[in-house]
């Protein structure tokens, strides 16, 4: 489901599997990674991996907004100080833990057979002149 562009209280959009999939593979760069922080977000992410993105993140339960918020912000922190992805992964989960926030088991990350979160790094730091 999909948030419409609407302040207001509203019900999303509903948008399949596949179309989004669709909207993902069609750039010219498919991204490394999905990151789905919606609940119950998990049961897609073995099917992102094999048709989308060698990585993928998704919630394993419902997540309260906070807490998913928590996660990605900490998550993208770690990521765009060059931390590996499951480092990256690691961190967020523990963000969860030290805030006292329930749910760090919730984000689950799955990958494919070729590729290693443990090495593979999403951007590169600036060198320090």
């Amino acid at each position: 489901m999909f948030e419409r562009d609407e302040d207001d209280k509203h019900q999303g959009v509903i948008v399949s599997a596949r179309a989004f999939a669709s909207a993902v593979r069609a750039t010219d760069t498919p991204p490394l990674l999905v990151l789905l922080n919606s609940c119950n977000s998990a049961a897609q992410i073995d099917q992102l991996v094999d048709d989308v993105a060698p990585f993928a993140i998704g919630m394993a339960d419902e997540i309260n907004d906070g807490d998913a918020i928590t996660y990605a912000a900490q998550f993208y922190a770690a990521a765009a100080n060059g931390q590996s992805i499951q480092s990256s992964h690691f961190s967020a989960q523990a963000a969860l833990e030290l805030g006292g926030l329930e749910g760090a088991e919730l984000p689950t990350l799955a990958w494919a057979a070729d590729v290693d979160p443990s090495i593979t790094v999403l951007v590169q730091p600036a060198e320090a002149s």
